[in-house]
């Protein structure tokens, strides 16, 4: 059994070195697959940030804190309200998403190097990383602060942290990250499971970078 002392000073390692690699990738202008597209190899170094996502927030925490594994294998299907609400917001997600990427196509045009034929690898990657940060921001970090603050405050700090992790990203998703990670953080904690934040999360994802995806390649 790993200490608190132990604990928190590995959240904090792993934290503290995302958050470096995302400054890294920030000077590198490799901040998101709009970018990443229009660089020479940056689907690749785009894909190593992902990999090493999966590494640092899922596979270690899931090894080295079994009592969070519940919840990954933990799936129940909440109250009628409760899920009711996920399905709707998972469908507002969806079209905010949309509504966005289509002003982004409608002012920008396709010019990127790869081929759709290159989307299968990235999305995959991808994916099974949204998986893993929803662990560590909505599963370990949250039920962590939960351990010592009331659900107010560690819904707070656990969205503060997420807020800092998006420091590199554009002002729109800095300012976006404040709502949604509130409503991920109130659903995770409300059902106790990361699939409810990770479908949600997908939602908003998939709509939006397999939309940025096709016009920067088909679209060439």
């Amino acid at each position: 059994m790993i200490s608190v002392e132990s604990k928190w000073t590995i959240i904090a390692i792993v934290f503290f070195t995302y958050f470096l690699v995302s400054w890294v990738y920030k000077r590198l202008e490799v901040v998101n697959l709009e970018k990443a597209l229009l660089i020479r190899n940056g689907l690749r170094l785009l894909n190593l940030k992902h990999s090493l996502g999966i590494v640092l927030f899922g596979v270690l925490f899931y090894i080295i804190f079994p009592e969070l594994r519940d919840l990954i294998t933990n799936i129940e299907v909440p109250r009628l309200e409760l899920l009711l609400s996920f399905v709707v917001l998972t469908i507002l997600s969806a079209m905010i998403s949309r509504i966005s990427v289509k002003r982004i196509i409608q002012t920008e045009g396709g010019n990127s190097h790869y081929k759709f034929s290159n989307a299968w690898l990235y999305f995959i990657i991808r994916f099974v990383f949204l998986f893993c940060y929803e662990f560590f921001f909505r599963g370990v970090l949250l039920f962590s602060l939960l351990e010592y603050f009331n659900p107010t405050y560690a819904i707070t700090l656990s969205v503060i942290a997420y807020l800092v992790i998006h420091l590199f990203d554009s002002k729109k998703e800095i300012i976006g990250a404040i709502p949604f990670g509130i409503v991920l953080c109130i659903l995770a904690y409300q059902t106790q499971s990361i699939w409810y934040v990770f479908t949600m999360h997908l939602a908003l994802s998939a709509v939006y970078e397999i939309s940025i995806f096709y016009h920067q390649t088909l679209k060439t």
